[in-house]
């Protein structure tokens, strides 16, 4: 009688030992591709990065060449010729393809007298502070959710991980936040002059002054207690350490001792909690991206100076650029 069970060979199957072997194996492979992995994705994140700034430098010319200045870090009140009242990245919005956001933004707004009641384009009519805008947005920035918002009061603001520097737009005679700064201005060069800087769209610490525990940057946020008072909803006082610029001379003697000067050198990965607001920062480790007056783009080693740094804000003083320029 033919018997199966001796003709089959039995299946043998793996041990423990054999198990814990494999797995180990694997364990140090997913170890040595991991880090691989994590720079190519960093290293795609920072060209994004670097491509967002190309875009705002490219629109920032281009609106020189149509209005012969920048943009001005809020402006322009009373309205000028066309009616325009925003920050410096909402006069922007038309030379980076966002024709519609801006022309949506048309309406009402009650300025103070003489001027009273005027239609302009300003980001507080129909909601228009609170959408996000893609070029204004680092891949790499861990404080912005994948909504692009960052929450002020309670409201939703479209976060802004690029703002200008305030020496540029908000320091034409007399200083204040409506500058009309010229290339013919910025007297130490603009390939010299740091003109976009990358910084936490959010950025908390416990150190400093209460106003500035809690802020970040939003791209539409319009407050100036200082300056522009009567704004109305959202953009009224109590305002938030959120202003879409860095170097604000104006917030030093409201208790942010490092907004100007070399320590106002930008942040490398700050840690939650102790991270200051008015100051640029970046989540890209070998150091931050920066935006030149000139239109173009390069990297600040982590390493850089803070002297060096200043002297690169600093439009009109003069410094010589260290070597570690």
């Amino acid at each position: 009688m033919y018997n199966s069970s001796s003709t089959i060979p039995r299946r043998r199957g793996f041990t423990i030992i054999e198990l814990v072997v494999v797995m180990a194996v694997i364990a140090v492979l997913v170890s040595l591709l991991l880090p691989a992995v994590q720079q190519t994705r960093e290293a795609a994140r920072r060209i994004d990065c670097s491509n967002n700034l190309k875009q705002l430098g490219l629109a920032a010319q281009n609106f020189h060449d149509v209005k012969g200045h920048f943009p001005p870090g809020i402006g322009y009140f009373p309205p000028a010729g066309g009616g325009v009242f925003g920050t410096y990245q909402f006069h922007l919005l038309p030379y980076l393809d966002q024709d519609n956001l801006y022309c949506s933004a048309l309406g009402d707004v009650p300025f103070p007298p003489p001027v009273g009641t005027t239609t302009v384009l300003y980001p507080g009519n129909n909601d228009v502070y609170s959408e996000p805008v893609n070029v204004f947005l680092c891949p790499s920035d861990p404080s912005v959710g994948s909504d692009g918002v960052v929450m002020i009061n309670g409201i939703s603001f479209g976060a802004l991980c690029y703002p200008c520097n305030a020496l540029i737009s908000a320091q034409k005679n007399p200083p204040g936040p409506q500058g009309k700064t010229r290339i013919a201005d910025i007297r130490d060069g603009t390939s010299n002059t740091i003109l976009h800087a990358e910084k936490y769209a959010r950025c908390s610490n416990t150190t400093m002054a209460k106003p500035f525990q809690e802020g970040g940057t939003a791209w539409a946020y319009c407050t100036s207690p200082l300056f522009f008072p009567w704004l109305p909803e959202p953009m009224n006082p109590p305002d938030s350490a959120f202003y879409p610029g860095f170097c604000i001379p104006a917030l030093a003697p409201r208790g942010a001792p490092d907004v100007v000067g070399p320590r106002s050198i930008f942040q490398v990965q700050p840690l939650p909690g102790k991270c200051d607001p008015t100051r640029a920062s970046t989540a890209h480790p070998g150091g931050i991206q920066v935006g030149l007056a000139d239109g173009s783009v390069r990297t600040l080693a982590r390493t850089m100076s803070s002297k060096t740094w200043w002297a690169a804000v600093t439009p009109v003083e003069g410094e010589v650029l260290g070597s570690d320029w």
